[in-house]
C-alpha cells in the first residue's frame, strides 16, 4: 500500500515543479492546488467542497494525523504523499482509504522541531473528522 508507483511519482513531481504543497485532481484534472503551508489548505478543501470530494486524487507534500481525518472527512477515493506519519498511515489505513507516500516518518513535528505538530495532537485528541475541523478553527483563531 505504500510504494510510489511511476504515476505517483509523477505527481510528487509536480507537486515539487509548481511549487505546491497540496494538489487535489478529478479525473486526472486539477480541481484545487495550494502552496500554502500548514494546515489552512485543508480548511479551505472542506470550505470550498463541503459536500465531499469523493474519489477525487490527492498529492500532498506532507500527511500527518490531521490531514488524513480531513481526506477520509472529505472521501477521497486516493492520497499520495510525499511525506506521511504513522498516525496519518493508520487513519487512511482504517477508513479503507487507498494511499501511497515516499517517506514514513513517526510524527509530524512542530516548525521549531521541538514538540510533536499541535496539530497532529488535536487529530490524536479528536478522532470525529467535523471535530477536528472546530478544533482547528478554534485554534487558528476568528480568521480561519
Amino acid at each position: 500500500m505504500a510504494a510510489i508507483l511511476p504515476p505517483d511519482a509523477v505527481l510528487l513531481a509536480r507537486l515539487a515543479t509548481e511549487q505546491l504543497s497540496l494538489l487535489v485532481l478529478r479525473d486526472g484534472v486539477p480541481v484545487f492546488s495550494s502552496a500554502a503551508p500548514g494546515v489552512r489548505p485543508l480548511l479551505e478543501l472542506v470550505d470550498r467542497f463541503p459536500e465531499s470530494l469523493a474519489g477525487a486524487f490527492v498529492v500532498d507534500r506532507l500527511v500527518g494525523g490531521c490531514a488524513a481525518r480531513v481526506f477520509v472527512l472529505l472521501r477521497v477515493g486516493r492520497v499520495v504523499a510525499e511525506v506521511m506519519s504513522e498516525p496519518g498511515r493508520r487513519v487512511l489505513e482504517q477508513s479503507g482509504t487507498p494511499f501511497s507516500f515516499r517517506h514514513l516518518i513517526p510524527e509530524v513535528r512542530n516548525r521549531a522541531n521541538t514538540d510533536v505538530c499541535p496539530f497532529e495532537k488535536l487529530s490524536a485528541e479528536h478522532a470525529d473528522p467535523s471535530a477536528l475541523i472546530r478544533a482547528i478553527r478554534d485554534r487558528l483563531g476568528p480568521d480561519a
